[in-house]
């Protein structure tokens, strides 16, 4: 073996290692990196705006647009987990303890399960399972939302963390990506393609899920206050979590919401609930999602759905932008291969 051919082996080969080391090293922040480099696409053009609007001093720039991104996204999240987390909280209380309000909650389920007796169901154990059910509901519910108002130590470290990554990428993104596009030895125009759809992803699921799944808790949240359901802002933020996964949506939470309140007596609070439920918030996600999502990821919907299941099983929340993400990735990869073997796949395939 020719003596430079073992040099270059050697050097990939320390290349990768060295790579992967540092990978694993940083492993416990890859989450703050993620939501720092998603925060950077998002925001870019209020970032480019306020640059121009100090003058191009880049720091002042930076500095200015994470105060704008802490007043808008992130202030609101942790009041809002606070909010969720309480009334999860009183929820499960109510549901646990034997008083006056839990049994008024479930004061006509004996009612509305009766009719199942003649297909031979167990309406007493139906009903068992259904109060413990929706205690371990909102009992997870509360710690999914505790974990976002709870300002703990890791939570605030990551934060930081994030937002000091959000620093440098806003003030040196234009040079970081420039290093990066130098350094891959993929061609300029593959980098620029995948770069062009990692960007699009994002801003497709910010805009095609986030948004749309803001307005519907908002507009679900709303109906129950209305209507005189307990813990609106609750079922809103839960609205809001169905809302992101494509296919499920929030019909799961209005849809048995609004029967229930007309078998239980309450007939025009049920009516009413089916009827914005069917006409306002199923139609906004059934007439905004394809055109927001599948136009600007360029993926059908069933790619969408897969990769955002996918995505929220294997990373939690953040799989809702890193599986599309790697779908995209995907996509791109084998469409960039097709295109280079254009003439040995006709050959050869």
């Amino acid at each position: 073996m020719h003596f430079k051919t073992i040099q270059t082996i050697l050097f990939i080969s320390l290349l990768i290692v060295s790579t992967a080391l540092f990978g694993w090293l940083i492993s416990d922040y890859i989450s703050s990196i993620f939501w720092a480099i998603v925060l950077a696409i998002l925001f870019h053009s209020v970032h480019m705006r306020i640059y121009t609007f100090v003058k191009k001093k880049a720091a002042v720039a930076s500095l200015l647009t994470i105060s704008f991104i802490l007043v808008v996204v992130l202030v609101p999240i942790y009041l809002l987990g606070t909010l969720v987390a309480n009334e999860a909280v009183s929820l499960y209380i109510n549901l646990t303890q034997d008083d006056a309000t839990a049994m008024s909650m479930f004061a006509n389920t004996s009612t509305i399960l009766a009719p199942l007796e003649t297909f031979g169901f167990d309406t007493n154990e139906l009903e068992a399972k259904l109060v413990s059910f929706a205690q371990n509901f909102s009992a997870q519910i509360g710690t999914y939302a505790f974990d976002i108002g709870k300002a703990t130590f890791n939570t605030i470290i990551g934060t930081l963390l994030m937002l000091y990554i959000l620093f440098f990428t806003f003030r040196d993104g234009t040079t970081i990506g420039k290093r990066i596009m130098q350094a891959l030895p993929l061609g300029d125009a593959k980098e620029k393609i995948l770069f062009g759809r990692f960007v699009a992803i994002v801003h497709a699921m910010f805009k095609g899920t986030f948004i749309i799944a803001l307005i519907q808790g908002l507009i679900g949240g709303i109906l129950f206050l209305v209507v005189g359901i307990p813990s609106a802002i609750l079922w809103a933020t839960v609205m809001g979590v169905f809302a992101l996964i494509p296919a499920v949506g929030p019909a799961i939470v209005w849809l048995p919401a609004g029967l229930l309140l007309m078998l239980s007596g309450n007939t025009w609070e049920g009516v009413t609930v089916l009827l914005v439920g069917a006409i306002i918030i199923s139609v906004i996600d059934n007439v905004l999602r394809p055109i927001l999502v599948a136009h600007d990821a360029a993926m059908s919907d069933v790619l969408i759905l897969l990769s955002v299941l996918g995505g929220l099983s294997m990373f939690g929340v953040a799989g809702i932008i890193i599986g599309p993400v790697i779908t995209a990735f995907f996509l791109s990869m084998w469409q960039l291969f097709e295109h280079d073997y254009e003439k040995e796949l006709k050959q050869f395939g």
